[in-house]
């Protein structure tokens, strides 16, 4: 009910918008963020003398997302195929975000937020510098999850190699497609939701945290003033949102697709609060308010700084 309901929102959300056209930190063992993770964290920064991050994002005066115009939801993709064209779609997803956050972090002077890219095909397989309770984290192409380092160097979009970077695991995105994704069991039993936006929710939720990460290292923020406790997570989701929301201002979101994406966040939810990611109900919460802002009759689409606010009140509350 709770997913139908939130569907029925975005709905009627799109059908009245005028403008159309988602453990700790340490200083010695990083670890990843990850999607269906109890943990999330980025490596530590020295302080900035002012202790505050740079440029002009306030509740009053912070600027809104644009809106790329690139075609993402295509439906090119099916189970048959997955395996030739998820990584591309992948890539495609990852531009797309290059191109809604850089121009925002610009516009602040807050440089470049492009993460790098890892894309664990076939075959491969990665050594993150980031660590879980295990120990180094080692993904192979299968491995059902996907993450966030803020340690691991890789090249960003434009070939620059950088620090903090995107993990994703190709073989298990083409499990969206097959039913395998992320849970125990296939997702076909509890009503399926393979697609393009379920892929691109999950990239834009681990992008999410490299927006979080870009932001501290602008501001050589210290640990205190990061996002905490199920906050690391649930602001990843709202971001999340932010972006999705410009999909849909493409004109390219049908009801099947917003189904997907929000049972998807419900399914990965934790049981209890106090857990590390959110249960369903406050992860179905945090990207609706990225997705929305406040409210429907608010008008106009979620933005960052509403995120910011509720999720980062450290820094901008």
């Amino acid at each position: 009910m709770t997913v139908l309901l939130v569907a029925a929102s975005i709905v009627a959300f799109a059908s009245c918008s005028g403008d159309r056209g988602p453990r700790g930190t340490t200083t010695s063992t990083p670890e990843a963020s990850r999607s269906g993770s109890p943990t999330a964290s980025s490596p530590a920064s020295t302080p900035s003398a002012s202790g505050a991050v740079p440029g002009r994002c306030t509740p009053s005066r912070c600027p809104g997302l644009p809106v790329p115009t690139a075609e993402l939801m295509t439906g090119a993709i099916t189970r048959d195929n997955a395996p030739q064209k998820v990584s591309g779609y992948l890539t495609s997803v990852l531009d797309d975000l290059d191109s809604t956050w850089t121009p925002w972090f610009r516009e602040l002077g807050w440089g470049d937020p492009a993460p790098g890219r890892v894309l664990v095909e076939a075959g491969d397989t990665y050594r993150s510098g980031c660590e879980d309770a295990d120990g180094a984290i080692v993904v192979t192409s299968d491995t059902p999850n996907a993450f966030f380092c803020g340690v691991d160097k890789a090249r960003d979009g434009g070939g620059t190699r950088v620090e903090g970077s995107l993990i994703l695991p190709v073989e298990a995105f083409v499990g969206i497609w097959t039913g395998t994704f992320l849970v125990q069991g296939p997702l076909d039993s509890i009503g399926g939701f393979q697609g393009e936006f379920t892929a691109a929710t999950v990239v834009a939720h681990e992008y999410g945290h490299a927006v979080v990460d870009r932001i501290v290292r602008a501001g050589h923020l210290p640990d205190s003033r990061r996002p905490r406790g199920e906050n690391s997570e649930l602001i990843a989701d709202c971001l999340a949102g932010n972006w999705a929301a410009t999909v849909l201002r493409r004109d390219e979101l049908s009801v099947t697709d917003i189904v997907q994406a929000v049972t998807l966040i419900q399914k990965i939810g934790d049981p209890e609060p106090g857990q590390g990611h959110g249960t369903s109900t406050q992860r179905i919460a945090a990207i609706s308010r990225g997705f929305f802002g406040r409210s429907v009759n608010g008008g106009g689409q979620g933005q960052p700084i509403g995120c910011l606010t509720e999720y980062w009140p450290e820094e901008f509350g």
